[in-house]
């Protein structure tokens, strides 16, 4: 098998028996989307895109999936950028750590960090909104126009990203606040 087919396998087997909220679809769906899609467009992005959540969701260390990933035949550059990129999209401003600010002021200032973060990083963040957005607008119409409002502040702010993705972002975005 490749790296990237072993990392695929391990990462299956990791969130196995986790489904997409309001759904009974594996959430691996959703990193799959992502990966495929940030593949194209990015240096290592399949691979970023694969574990974009990994330390959000699992109780899994950057220098864990480093070792993983050298494990699987990946060079140690090649880890550290996955790793890299894989921390920057992982929520900074979360309750637990800022438990003095409230959820818009940890919301705004997630946003204006993601605006910072490397163009590998945005243009994975553009593709798990791309399947953000189509889940929302399926599942969660209730709160789909502020959700979509912000997320088009954000993808306006985050210009270092594959601005054809970026692009197909904001095009999705305008598309769905004007069906509801």
């Amino acid at each position: 098998m490749t790296p990237a087919e072993q990392l695929t396998h391990w990462v299956k087997k990791k969130y196995e028996g986790r489904l997409l909220k309001s759904t009974y679809k594996p959430y691996f769906i959703h990193l799959q989307f992502v990966a495929e899609q940030a593949g194209k467009a990015t240096n290592l992005g399949y691979e970023i895109g694969l574990c974009h959540d990994i330390f959000e969701d699992l109780a899994i260390t950057p220098g864990e999936l480093i070792a993983t990933l050298i494990g699987f035949g990946y060079a140690d550059s090649e880890a550290g950028h996955i790793a890299a990129c894989v921390q920057e999209l992982t929520d900074f401003f979360t309750a637990a750590a800022y438990p003095g600010l409230g959820k818009k002021e940890r919301k705004e200032r997630e946003a204006a960090r993601l605006a910072t973060i490397s163009p590998a990083a945005q243009t994975v963040k553009y593709c798990d909104l791309i399947y953000n957005i189509d889940w929302v607008m399926q599942y969660d119409r209730e709160h789909a126009k502020k959700y979509l409002k912000r997320k088009q502040q954000l993808v306006i702010d985050m210009v270092k990203g594959d601005e054809s993705l970026r692009q197909k972002a904001l095009q999705l975005i305008w598309n769905s606040l004007g069906e509801i």
